[in-house]
Parts: C-alpha cells; structure tokens; sequence
C-alpha cells in the first residue's frame, strides 16, 4: 500500500493522489495450451471534486505464446450495464 500511495494510485492517500484508478473485477483466465483468454470488468474511478465517479466495461482478451512470450492478439471491450439498461 505504501508503494501505491507514493506512486499516487490509492485515493485518499497523503499528497496528491492520481483523479484515475484501474481495477478489474470478476476476472477469468481459460488456458487452452499455448493460448489463454481473460475475462473481467474493468473499473475505472476518476476522483472529482463532487465524489468519485465509476465506469464500467466489460473486456475478453485473447492472449498467445509465441516464441515463449505471452502476446495479446485480440481484445473485446463493451460497456457494462445494470439491467435492465434504460439508455440516457
């Protein structure tokens, strides 16, 4: 946590804390041999002065090994609704 706050990525932390933070939820990870796919929701909270305001997406990700390195060869990104969705 220590380290997190002098980089500026936890809210609340002393001194000036990054507006954006990153945080995957619900991650998945399916190995199939040399290739992978991930799963998650991505979370991102941005700190304005009248709180803090999160947006989701839901992404999958297609990851590869090629020459014993992992690649990312694909990426899906969606928004994430709470149903039912009524659109603004």
């Amino acid at each position: 946590m220590k380290a997190n706050e002098k980089r500026g990525t936890v809210f609340g932390a002393e001194g000036d804390p990054a507006p954006v933070r990153f945080d995957l939820a619900n991650l998945h990870i399916q190995r199939y041999g040399d290739t992978a796919i991930a799963s998650y929701t991505l979370m991102i909270s941005t700190a304005l002065p009248d709180g803090v305001k999160v947006a989701s997406h839901n992404e999958s990700r297609v990851i590869i090994k090629i020459d014993n390195d992992w690649k990312v060869v694909h990426v899906h990104k969606s928004p994430a609704w709470q149903a039912p969705h009524v659109p603004s």
